[in-house]
């Protein structure tokens, strides 16, 4: 269900991405910091109370004001006080419908964004290292193992085994352009996995893993690893992409969150909603 629900909702993504080739990756970002917003608000409207969540909030910035006039009593205070946690409660409860709809997108939706703004593609002439993690139970020294890969890559050194990690390593070299899949083999398995050197923006996918819930939504790039198999996950160890605003160098996620929020400002008004 899961490399379903992921390959929709790279499709789409990719498909944004598609139409945007050539645009600088901060205007990609916040045509995707657009769509969050847009998704967001539409969550709101369909399924929120606005009339509850548009008098929770006043009552909250009421109790605010409470505190402001009766500063010197530190009875009414305190109970302005309490009152303000009351409401900021309600407030919560109020919002948290239209939250628990669009977690489940927005948590997909930014996991296919990684790939794309969180590392970056390998440049000519970059080396990188490539880890295959062997199961429980499979020894890294005893197994045999290779790593075969495509022709516009070349594999610089003899595989690197650690008994720690129970991994084994190579350092792997981009000679051109071009993206293909490497033939990943010990312990009698052979998968395959990803890699990808290119200087335009594309996406990239650091790991393959197996089956578990949360693996396939933190790496979900490719199709989950074999079940019981004896390679557990496979690593290429992509640079980290670097994001400018306006001169500054910015995390991406809070970029894309400042960005939405922003939007969603703008936009809720056609919409009607209340925040």
């Amino acid at each position: 269900m899961m490399d379903g629900l992921n390959r929709f909702t790279g499709a789409l993504v990719g498909g944004v991405n598609g139409l945007l080739r050539g645009a600088a990756p901060t205007v990609v970002l916040l045509v995707h910091a657009l769509i969050i917003a847009v998704l967001a608000v539409a969550a709101y409207a369909l399924v929120s109370n606005r009339q509850t969540i548009k008098a929770t909030r006043n009552r909250m910035i009421a109790r605010l004001l409470e505190i402001r006039l009766f500063g010197d009593d530190p009875i009414s205070v305190l109970g302005s006080f309490g009152r303000v946690l009351a409401a900021i409660g309600f407030y919560m409860g109020a919002s948290l419908k239209p939250l628990l709809v669009l977690a489940p997108i927005a948590v997909l939706w930014i996991g296919q964004l990684a790939g794309w703004f969180e590392w970056r593609p390998l440049s000519t002439g970059e080396s990188v290292v490539v880890s295959m993690k062997l199961s429980e139970g499979v020894s890294p020294v005893a197994a045999p193992a290779s790593l075969q890969v495509p022709v516009q890559f070349v594999v610089e050194t003899p595989a690197f085994r650690s008994l720690d990690s129970n991994e084994i390593a190579w350092r792997v070299k981009a000679v051109q352009p071009g993206r293909g899949l490497m033939r990943c083999t010990s312990g009698g398995a052979t998968v395959e996995k990803e890699i990808t050197a290119s200087d335009a923006m594309e996406k990239v996918s650091p790991k393959r893993v197996g089956e578990g819930f949360w693996d396939r939504v933190l790496w979900p790039a490719e199709k989950s690893l074999p079940k019981n198999g004896a390679i557990s996950e496979v690593r290429v160890d992509y640079p980290r992409r670097s994001l400018r605003f306006f001169g500054f160098e910015i995390n991406w996620l809070v970029a894309l969150f400042v960005a939405s929020i922003g939007f969603a400002l703008v936009v809720k008004k056609p919409f009607g909603v209340e925040f």
